[in-house]
């Protein structure tokens, strides 16, 4: 029933129908027809059940194993300890026949690894729990092959599961009216195309733009753009709400949880020693409602994104990431000044000889080009006044600020490397960028003393090459 529905979903019910009545008004028999239907249809199905068939998965000794193809077979073998999340999916197709459709991420790849478009959900579940709820066999118990209970698996706690937040109708409203509506706007392409027959449905006369051209400016632009930017909105919160509706997260011993969605669900686990540093985001729509974005950054595609969190929420996340760590609590360092005269300098030389090129074309005008420079030494000056960051034994922390601010934080024991590295302006000044770099990115510090950079160095290979947790 889903391959038939599926089927039926890709090719389109309006372009079947349309296509029906042009071979139907061309056809010297309907049987003929409705056969050539039929032999079709039989193709299609068959070569999609053959394909279900054998399309097979099943966990062996940690590995997921996954064979597939109709003519010849391929097998995916992968770790359950580089599975980095699961997710789970139930779009409205998938609830008519009771069905979701499951997604596996892991480290080596920048999206899903495989997914199943079509399983039952107590399947999906349990290989959600699997992957993260599984831990290798420590390497000095396989040697012990002759000691039977050396062998078997430690006892694993209960599950037990805690809800950290979950948002009810009024917080995902202020998600949406906080989020720049982008999607709201593609409204207007096709209204241009029914331009004239909107115009001729509204109930007053429109002036001529030709007799009245200041008419025009002053008061019909203006209410189309408040007519687009108002749907724009209503349709920004209808699909928020529909995205994430009862949106909440579920801590439990193998891991998180985010369930969300009301017409399509979706389910995400991943286990939290695979969480290889934590976002907080505040943007100034966000700081009016006092509301917060969280990010857990896990390899490839599986971050938990979690909007809509007000303080209390957002340090627990932070906590829950941080592992255990009490993290970098004081955020006292600073970056030098001189950045703010960098950026000058180099805005200065660039609006210079853009005002120069443009002189000839637009003429005195081409003046207001200079106004960018005193907008850059204020920008870059509130952003290097407001910066911080900081360091402590087993966690390096960011912060950056503006009209908004974002945080970084991530622990010194999953640093993969680091670079330090100087410009010729920083060699001048005996200043460098030390650079972080983890699974899923890196933390960048420019404009810091030199020293400084080569003890944050130091510290996080230290820290790294003595702390034998695994790092994701």
């Amino acid at each position: 029933l889903f391959l038939l529905l599926r089927l039926i979903r890709n090719v389109g019910i309006v372009q079947i129908v349309v296509g029906a009545g042009f071979v139907l008004s061309r056809s010297p028999s309907i049987l003929l027809l409705a056969v050539g239907a039929l032999v079709l249809a039989s193709i299609a199905t068959a070569v999609a059940v053959l394909g279900w068939l054998r399309y097979t998965f099943a966990i062996d000794a940690g590995e997921l194993v996954v064979k597939k193809g109709v003519v010849s077979q391929d097998t995916l073998t992968v770790p359950l300890d580089r599975v980095q999340s699961v997710s789970i999916e139930q779009k409205m197709l998938h609830r008519a026949v009771g069905l979701v459709q499951v997604s596996l991420d892991t480290a080596g790849t920048s999206t899903a690894e495989f997914t199943i478009d079509a399983i039952d959900r107590s399947v999906a579940v349990a290989l959600q729990r699997a992957a993260a709820d599984y831990r290798p066999q420590p390497d000095h118990l396989s040697d012990q092959s002759t000691d039977a209970e050396a062998l078997e698996d430690p006892p694993r706690a209960e599950l037990v599961e805690r809800v950290v937040l979950r948002h009810d109708t009024k917080r995902i409203v202020k998600i949406a009216l906080t989020r720049m509506p982008f999607s709201g706007l593609a409204l207007a392409a096709p209204l241009v195309a029914f331009g004239d027959d909107i115009f001729d449905w509204l109930p007053i006369d429109l002036p001529e733009l030709e007799a009245t051209p200041g008419t025009w400016l002053l008061w019909f632009v203006p209410a189309v753009l408040l007519a687009v930017v108002i749907v724009s909105v209503l349709l920004n919160v209808i699909r928020v709400l529909l995205a994430e509706w009862e949106l909440t997260i579920t801590s439990t011993t193998a891991g998180l949880r985010r369930n969300a969605g009301l017409l399509s669900k979706t389910s995400v686990a991943s286990s939290l020693p695979r969480v290889q540093r934590v976002e907080i985001q505040q943007r100034p729509l966000e700081r009016f409602v006092d509301i917060r974005t969280a990010t857990l950054h896990n390899v490839g595609e599986g971050n938990f994104r979690v909007p809509g969190c007000d303080e209390a929420q957002a340090l627990e996340l932070r906590s829950l990431a941080l592992d255990g760590s009490d993290g970098v609590t004081v955020l006292d360092r600073r970056v030098s000044s001189l950045e703010v005269f960098k950026a000058v300098r180099n805005s200065s030389i660039v609006v210079a000889l853009a005002t120069v090129v443009l002189w000839a074309t637009v003429g005195w005008w081409a003046l207001l080009l200079l106004l960018a420079v005193p907008w850059v030494w204020w920008s870059t000056r509130r952003r290097v006044r407001l910066r911080r960051w900081g360091i402590a034994s087993d966690a390096l922390a960011d912060r950056n600020e503006f009209l908004g601010w974002t945080s970084q934080e991530a622990l010194l024991r999953k640093v993969n490397g680091v670079t330090v590295r100087q410009s010729l302006f920083e060699r001048k000044r005996d200043l460098a960028t030390v650079r972080l770099r983890l699974a899923d990115g890196s933390i960048s510090i420019g404009m810091i003393p030199l020293a400084e950079a080569q003890a944050v160095r130091d510290r996080a290979l230290f820290v790294a090459e003595t702390d034998r947790r695994a790092f994701m």
